[in-house]
């Protein structure tokens, strides 16, 4: 039986000689994988429809058990600056094989097949990668069965920091408190800031906003730290991001270097 139905394309892979494996977030039925016959042939009807980070309206013959198919495609969004933007994509591939790894197969998913949604729009809109994938991370965090106080000082519920994160008592620590784990992170308070209001505030909120590199960084590492101790994912995707920002922290180093040659270059006298 046909079904008419959304769906986000995860990835797609060869599959024998010209067909082809897509992996596809679907509205109604949650992450599925779909055969599609001699895809890998020019001009392939469906060629368009199964391409990595579009939505697509389509029909199709669903499985719960097994391989489902595809007859049919319409585009809804093709993400286009996403499809062009090598930064951005980086960002995008981590986070569709994040929200993919917390995603059970067959099984619907409303709550995180609109949160790829948002973050496709959002991103495709230009707006801060780094704060969106970081906003990704948090809203997952529970998903992989890890919860952290990000709300309080764990010992004498201080709300107003500044604080750091203890990661052997997964949460907060108020400068009151520091001594209480002599492994607590030492994160730049203003990173612990950033992560309060992510996750007080919905991702439409989310603007493009300016922070300086040291608090990406920051942020960068209070994510990572949290990951590699409560989930343990492996993504290659991440390590190719990893590699992506080591590049731009470089080039913006470079950057504040010269900038300050510029700036002694004047003041000198003449």
């Amino acid at each position: 039986m046909n079904e008419s139905f959304e769906g986000i394309v995860l990835f797609k892979r060869p599959y024998r000689d010209h067909d082809a494996l897509v992996k596809i977030f679907t509205e109604k039925w949650g992450t599925k994988m779909f055969f599609v016959k001699g895809l890998n042939k020019p001009n392939h009807p469906l060629m368009s429809y199964t391409l990595p980070l579009t939505k697509n309206q389509y029909i199709g013959t669903i499985n719960q058990q097994g391989l489902s198919f595809l007859k049919e495609g319409q585009s809804l969004s093709m993400y286009r600056h996403l499809q062009m933007d090598v930064d951005f994509q980086a960002y995008v591939a981590y986070i569709v094989q994040l929200v993919d790894a917390a995603t059970a197969d067959n099984e619907p998913n409303p709550t995180n097949y609109q949160l790829l949604e948002h973050v496709l729009d959002k991103l495709n809109q230009q707006l801060a990668p780094q704060l969106i994938t970081t906003y990704v991370e948090l809203f997952l965090l529970p998903q992989f069965g890890t919860h952290i106080n990000f709300d309080q000082c764990l010992y004498c519920d201080e709300a107003k920091g500044p604080f750091d994160l203890s990661l052997r008592q997964q949460g907060l620590l108020c400068s009151k408190h520091y001594h209480m784990d002599e492994f607590r992170l030492r994160i730049h308070p203003n990173a612990i800031y950033i992560v309060q209001q992510l996750q007080t505030h919905a991702l439409n909120h989310i603007q493009s906003v300016n922070l300086n590199s040291n608090i990406l960084s920051e942020l960068r590492r209070l994510m990572d730290e949290i990951y590699k101790e409560f989930v343990g994912l492996r993504l290659k995707s991440k390590s190719y991001l990893d590699q992506l920002e080591k590049i731009h922290d470089e080039a913006n180093l470079l950057k504040d270097m010269r900038q300050k040659n510029k700036n002694v270059d004047k003041q000198k006298p003449n």
